[in-house]
């Protein structure tokens, strides 16, 4: 009997046990209770896109072109290069998307992300310039550096640091170089000004390298594309993101503060490009038809080489129409523009020297592959 209830009560004690090892049920909420919220990630600053309206131009600081010369090269083409550091690297990125569909504009990237007018020992700007612009026709150069530049100089005389005056100079005279090199050798330059950086500290830093730019771009003829206020929230702050063509809030910076996005480059694009259009007086274009400064392509009719008819139908007032291959033969040849109103707007993506850029961009007419069955240059038996 002892033994019987010793062994109930052991029982009893490990039960209890494994009840108390067990989850504690949750609270069932009564009717109407409003369970606590739980917390939420604290974000981070300036990880919000604020609602911002899209940027507004770039202002352009140039000397008044009166020319009524068509710009370009003797093709209506401005070639231009975009040379310069890490920043340049996504302007040159988002212009070449831009002007993919524009047969009015040519852009090639030139860029090294370490470089910058204080540093020719990683990449020698005023030298390379020339040969750039030797190996290939360029019109324009597009300058955009700095981010790298807030450091100490080499000169003859060793090394000086920022913030001094011998420092001062030897940047200034870095900046002559380089606006000297594109002078001489033929090309219009055009600066672009730092953007607005995220860090405080890093951004007094790199307003001290833009007056420094300005000042020099200014002063010697050259002209200035000042991004700065288009990309500067209206309240003075960090523009982190602003409204896409569809009122939907976007993000335009990096992660870095520095850099800027896919998106960001394509708006960083359109201002520059904004600014060229008005330095060079090229029209927004709307639509090919519309532009006199539009190219004119001939379209090949591919001819058959049978004189019989090729087919005859009804025409207006029931009179029979037939082509011949030698009325075809005193056509002149057709005249077309290529219509890029909204071409550009597709969002399509078309490789490069492909087919359907060559349509795109010229309004080139592409002819039947010889021998297709909808080939009518070639003559036979019908099958």
């Amino acid at each position: 009997m002892f033994r019987r209830l010793f062994i109930c009560c052991v029982a009893v004690l490990v039960w209890s046990g494994l009840g108390l090892a067990q989850e504690q049920p949750q609270a069932i909420p009564q009717p109407n209770e409003v369970a606590a919220p739980q917390p939420q990630a604290i974000p981070q600053p300036n990880e919000v896109v604020a609602v911002q309206p899209p940027p507004a131009e770039a202002v352009l600081v140039a000397p008044e072109n009166k020319s009524t010369e068509r710009f370009g090269g003797p093709d209506g083409v401005f070639r231009f290069v975009v040379v310069g550091d890490a920043l340049a690297k996504g302007l040159g990125a988002g212009l070449e998307r831009l002007t993919e569909l524009d047969p009015r504009f040519e852009v090639v990237n030139r860029f090294n992300e370490g470089s910058g007018v204080a540093r020719p020992e990683i990449y020698n700007w005023p030298a390379a310039i020339p040969k750039i612009l030797k190996a290939s026709p360029f019109d324009a150069v597009v300058v955009l550096m700095g981010t790298n530049d807030m450091r100490a100089i080499k000169v003859e005389a060793g090394r000086v640091e920022p913030g001094t005056p011998e420092w001062i100079a030897a940047y200034k005279a870095n900046v002559d170089l380089i606006l000297a090199s594109i002078k001489d050798n033929g090309a219009r330059a055009y600066w672009v000004t730092l953007p607005p950086m995220q860090n405080p500290e890093f951004e007094a830093q790199m307003q001290t390298i833009a007056a420094l730019q300005r000042e020099r771009v200014v002063s010697s003829g050259v002209a200035l594309i000042d991004i700065r206020p288009a990309l500067t929230n209206a309240d003075g702050s960090f523009m982190l993101g602003d409204l896409d063509a569809k009122g939907k809030p976007r993000r335009i910076r990096a992660k870095d503060g520095i850099t800027f996005s896919r998106a960001g480059n394509d708006v960083l694009a359109n201002l520059v490009m904004g600014a060229l259009r008005k330095g060079e007086n090229v029209p927004e274009l709307q639509s090919a038809k519309d532009d006199a400064l539009a190219a004119e392509v001939q379209v090949a009719v591919a001819l058959p080489q049978s004189t019989s008819p090729l087919f005859g139908q009804a025409g207006v007032d029931d009179a029979e129409i037939t082509y011949e291959a030698s009325a075809l033969a005193k056509e002149v040849p057709q005249q077309l523009t290529p219509d890029l109103s909204n071409a550009g707007k597709l969002g399509l993506n078309i490789a490069r020297n492909s087919l359907a850029q060559r349509f795109y961009r010229s309004g080139e007419v592409l002819g039947v592959p010889y021998g297709r069955f909808d080939d009518y240059s070639v003559s036979g038996p019908t099958p």
